[in-house]
């Protein structure tokens, strides 16, 4: 009998009865039995990941594997991450990566599996300008990332429920939102395991929820009214691991950061968790970079290019480092996703002259693998 393991994540596996040999890489396991044993696999995954097992006569729960040895059998086994990562249109525990032409209104999406593209195809061709894509969340629940558009002029906000790159369902979740309300995030702020959104009042400060289930408002509420103008949402992220989305906040006077820590729509905890930022230091990312379940932050520098990683305990900063220096200035963040299904946040970057697009597989602050997904990705098509 053969065991490989799979995947980025680690984890032991063991057999019963027997023992099983393992190749000098740790990934390929292999023992000898009796015609006709039946053979127990059990996989014990780290901390954050899961096991999923493939060729089994029996999948016994998600962490055994029943082998009967009627001939030679091989199994295999994939530690993979138990969190769903962001912007996961087909639900296989790799992001993807939304595009829209800017030309013609086309949208298209790459479905990824660490720098490969593994598929695609378009959603919808042909959206008009009003229509922007204010954001990519799971909204109903069920693993697979949705799209949520709202229009430029009406205020109108429409969702997209997807499956892949086909859109399962659709349908307004308001119409006609005041214009003073403006999208500031996404975020999972009760905890059901369905992206909800963010608002602001740009005329009053005033910040508000919608709590989602799908493409209907479940219910809704004010967290804070009167918010002064110089603080700015910067990001929404889970940064003390309780599975409900937190608010970052930044003063644009002072540079000073203060994360709420949020428990639905009330503020459970407030606190600095930096003070006097310089304003060449930008808050670029709030994302899960050493997968502890807590969000971190990456920094950039404006004048230098370097690349800075807080790793964070909700407001608190527990370590951190440069994750490199000197990035040339014409390579820009699109974004940042789980893209090798380790739990761990990733960097997607692209060149603003030739259209490259470039991958960091983030191990905290560390790069632990990196690749070009393509070349020359044509100007009109822009990461959402």
């Amino acid at each position: 009998m053969t065991v490989a393991i799979k995947g980025t994540g680690g984890g032991t596996v063991t057999a019963a009865p027997g023992t099983l040999n393992w190749s000098s890489d740790g990934k390929t396991g292999t023992a000898s039995y009796a015609v006709n044993t039946d053979v127990t696999i059990t996989a014990k995954p780290d901390a954050g990941l899961k096991a999923v097992w493939t060729e089994c006569d029996d999948n016994m729960g998600n962490t055994q594997c029943l082998v009967r040895m009627t001939a030679d059998k091989t199994v295999s086994v994939e530690f993979a991450s138990s969190k769903k990562p962001k912007n996961d249109f087909d639900g296989d525990g790799y992001s993807d990566a939304l595009w829209r032409n800017t030309t013609t209104g086309d949208i298209f999406i790459w479905l990824m599996n660490k720098t490969s593209i593994t598929g695609g195809d378009y959603v919808v061709k042909g959206i008009t300008a009003d229509w922007d894509i204010k954001g990519i969340g799971d909204f109903n629940g069920d693993g697979k990332a949705d799209i949520i558009w709202q229009h430029k002029d009406k205020g109108d906000v429409y969702m997209y429920i997807m499956d892949g790159t086909h859109i399962s369902t659709h349908g307004y979740a308001l119409k006609g939102l005041p214009k003073e309300w403006e999208f500031r995030a996404l975020g999972d702020f009760d905890g059901d395991g369905k992206t909800d959104i963010l608002w602001q009042n740009t005329e009053t400060g005033d910040v508000a929820v919608w709590l989602m289930d799908g493409k209907d408002i479940k219910s809704g509420n004010f967290i804070v009214r009167g918010m002064r103008p110089e603080w700015t949402i910067r990001a929404v992220a889970d940064l003390n691991g309780d599975k409900k989305a937190d608010v970052v906040w930044q003063n644009s006077n002072t540079g000073d950061v203060f994360v709420w820590l949020m428990d639905g729509t009330t503020i459970s905890k407030g606190d600095y968790a930096s003070l006097g930022i310089p304003d060449n230091w930008q808050l670029k990312a709030v994302a899960d970079f050493d997968g502890d379940g807590k969000a971190d932050m990456l920094w950039q520098n404006t004048t230098t290019g370097d690349v800075y990683v807080w790793l964070m305990d909700g407001a608190g900063i527990i370590g951190g480092g440069f994750v490199v220096r000197g990035m040339p200035a014409l390579w820009q963040l699109l974004t940042v996703a789980d893209y090798n299904g380790d739990g761990k946040a990733d960097a997607l970057w692209q060149n603003t002259v030739n259209g490259d697009v470039y991958a960091w597989f983030m191990d905290g602050p560390k790069i632990s693998d990196k690749g070009y997904v393509v070349n020359g990705m044509p100007p009109q098509w822009k990461n959402k």
